[in-house]
């Protein structure tokens, strides 16, 4: 009796689910699965953005202008007049070579420069005055021009036993070998001056950046080993024509200097440059994109339910695709779980943030 009771019992179920009640148990469809049930997804607002909204780089920081004082003297170091991270100033004298010969020379040669200019100035007045042949006046000239000559060139060999500071500026390397009493020789690295009142970066741009900024504009500048010391630049330079040896185009970015330590020359950096060139547009991750009847699709939210839109796609890059047709600012786009919704499936949305802003 017993079984008999089990059995009858399996008809009464088995034939209480008509064929409808058994397919939407069993279907795999996309109108039918889910119908019941929300799907929990993540959306994102539809809003207006660039494929590249910056364009980023990197460089060696440098002082504005740095420069390098090499000795043009030979002889003894009298006198060594800066240190290492000093600060100096323009025509500052920093070393000094034994020059008592030079400046006796100097003085001599003033001295016969003058001589002869006041000879000359005589000369040239009796030359007017028709008391002077004009082949007398040009000897005269002649000798004026030779001590003048004379008396400059040992100007220059005086002058080249002062080593002085090109501008105002900091050391930022010095030659510590030199000292007083040691031997200097010509093309002797003594300094590298650098002037720190402005600092820059070149960097390099590639065909696909380089339209994409431009001169003047505003950058964000950020020094690699801190990695937060940031400073507002400007894009002062860009080179109208690329490096034979890269294909790439030079830019220079500068910006006003605090003098503190935080911006050292020969520290690397990082460079942001907003994307002055491309107009706004409605920018998706590619990953939001589905094919549905061979046509590029996505799925938006509406009211709880999932409704599946043809799209129309521009360029790609970067995990993001430019949508021309089929979606405006606003509209929710489903982000997650796409292979498990079918149109006007129940969802349960999530927003995570905006297209434009989603990278």
């Amino acid at each position: 009796m017993k079984k008999v009771i089990i059995i009858l019992m399996s008809v009464f179920i088995f034939t209480s689910c008509g064929p409808d009640d058994a397919d939407q148990v069993t279907s795999s469809s996309w109108d039918q699965a889910g119908e019941y049930i929300p799907i929990a997804v993540e959306v994102l607002e539809v809003t207006e953005g660039k494929l590249i909204p910056y364009v980023e780089a990197s460089g060696i920081i440098k002082g504005i202008r740095e420069a390098w004082v090499v000795s043009a003297a030979q002889g003894q170091i009298t006198s060594m007049d800066v240190a290492l991270g000093g600060e100096v100033e323009e025509g500052q004298v920093l070393l000094t070579v034994e020059n008592d010969l030079q400046k006796l020379n100097r003085d001599l040669a003033l001295q016969q420069y003058e001589s002869t200019r006041l000879d000359f100035q005589a000369l040239e007045s009796s030359y007017k005055k028709g008391g002077l042949s004009r082949s007398d006046y040009n000897s005269a000239r002649t000798r004026l021009l030779q001590a003048e000559t004379s008396w400059r060139a040992a100007e220059k060999s005086y002058g080249d036993t002062l080593l002085k500071a090109p501008f105002s500026g900091n050391v930022a390397q010095l030659d510590s070998s030199l000292v007083a009493g040691a031997t200097l020789s010509p093309g002797t690295p003594v300094a590298l001056i650098i002037d720190r009142s402005s600092m820059k970066m070149e960097i390099a741009l590639g065909e696909r950046q380089i339209g994409l900024i431009e001169k003047g504009q505003k950058a964000l500048l950020t020094v690699s080993s801190s990695g937060s010391a940031s400073v507002e630049a400007v894009v002062a330079a860009i080179g109208t024509g690329s490096e034979s040896a890269t294909g790439s185009f030079p830019v220079i970015i500068t910006w006003k200097s605090n003098i503190d330590d935080t911006m050292r020359s020969g520290l690397s950096a990082k460079v942001l440059m907003e994307n002055t060139a491309e107009e706004p547009q409605i920018i998706i991750p590619s990953s939001a994109l589905i094919v549905r009847n061979r046509k590029e699709s996505v799925i938006t939210a509406v009211d709880g339910r999932a409704v599946i839109k043809e799209v129309v796609t521009g360029e790609s890059l970067g995990g993001n695709t430019v949508v021309k047709e089929g979606l405006a600012p606003g509209e929710k786009l489903v982000v997650s779980a796409l292979s498990s919704l079918g149109d006007n499936y129940l969802i349960e949305t999530s927003e995570i943030g905006k297209t434009g802003d989603w990278r």
